[in-house]
């Protein structure tokens, strides 16, 4: 019979026991993990709140709310035979253009200026038939090109859909790439961290600074030309630019990416000092939990985005 205290084969051999050590054991539940994955619960159940209001919004508005001739909440009911004109080139000379439209319309000075203002997309509305392929007609004898369009409607504004919906999918999905790739340079700060890679965890850390930084200024160049820098159609606004109170589609774009914006402003704040922690050596292959806990944080603003572009942008 074996003792128990015998060598074995492999140690016979010379090699040394595997033994389960204290240092492979699972890490404990430190309560800075908890309390980070309490606070992300929390945040949870914010955002699935706003999502699930925009869903239900979006669900709820009847099918003539939106129209590519017509302000959003228009009653459309006496409007559905008229006809329009999109004006997609002003020829030579934009005067003229703007008195051959005030002259088919009889629309006042200043609404002939906004409606020039959002070519290619200049629609003019209130028209019949007859009175469209007229105007087109004329404005083609100017050197203008214009088509004439029937009235759309829709209970929501499609994507791509430039008469209804104002939003950039190309500049947005360039974006989302960005935030997806800082959420990988982060994950690579914590490994290398762990790793005791101080110098590596700080290029990591950098990197995915800079990409957030970047991320949160393309957003806000997104909204200047929403709210001002850009002059849209009447389907999409009436005062010509997309402010929240011009529609309910407004209102709910503005509120679930203006709250995921202040999230991404306030990530990019912890980022900035972790960073700067990081410079100062105040992380290690045993002191790294802060950098973990902003990475996690980091990594749930990003898997937010990815279900807000989707809903938001895409659908």
């Amino acid at each position: 019979m074996t003792s128990p205290d015998a060598p074995t084969h492999l140690e016979a051999a010379g090699h040394p026991p595997h033994r389960l050590s204290a240092d492979a054991a699972p890490a404990p539940a430190t309560p800075g993990k908890v309390g980070m994955w309490l606070f992300l619960a929390t945040e949870v159940m914010f955002f699935t709140g706003l999502i699930g209001s925009y869903i239900v919004c979006r669900a709820g508005s009847p099918p003539t709310s939106y129209s590519n001739l017509y302000a959003p909440a228009t009653r459309l009911d006496r409007l559905k035979e008229t006809r329009g004109v999109v004006l997609t080139d002003v020829g030579a000379d934009a005067t003229a253009a703007a008195g051959a439209i005030a002259a088919a319309t009889g629309k006042p000075e200043a609404e002939v200026a906004r409606i020039l203002a959002t070519v290619p997309h200049g629609v003019v509305n209130g028209l019949d038939e007859e009175g469209a392929d007229g105007l087109v007609a004329a404005l083609g004898q100017l050197g203008a090109k214009a088509e004439a369009i029937p009235l759309r409607m829709s209970s929501w504004p499609r994507p791509y859909d430039e008469l209804m919906n104002p939003l950039s999918v190309d500049l947005t999905t360039i974006n989302t790439f960005i935030l997806i790739c800082s959420s990988a340079t982060m994950v690579l700060a914590v490994s290398a961290i762990q790793r005791g890679r101080k110098g590596l965890c700080s290029l990591y850390l950098l990197a995915t600074l800079v990409l957030g930084s970047l991320f949160l200024g393309v957003q806000v160049y997104e909204y200047h030309e929403l709210l001002e820098g850009r002059t849209y159609p009447a389907g999409i606004s009436p005062t010509g630019h997309f402010t929240p109170d011009v529609s309910l589609f407004a209102s709910c774009f503005f509120a679930t990416t203006g709250f995921h914006g202040l999230h991404v402003a306030v990530g990019v704040v912890a980022l900035a000092i972790v960073f700067l922690g990081s410079l100062l050596g105040r992380f290690s292959a045993q002191n790294f939990a802060t950098i973990e806990y902003v990475g996690l944080y980091w990594h749930f603003v990003d898997v937010v985005w990815i279900l807000l572009f989707t809903i938001i942008y895409l659908i």
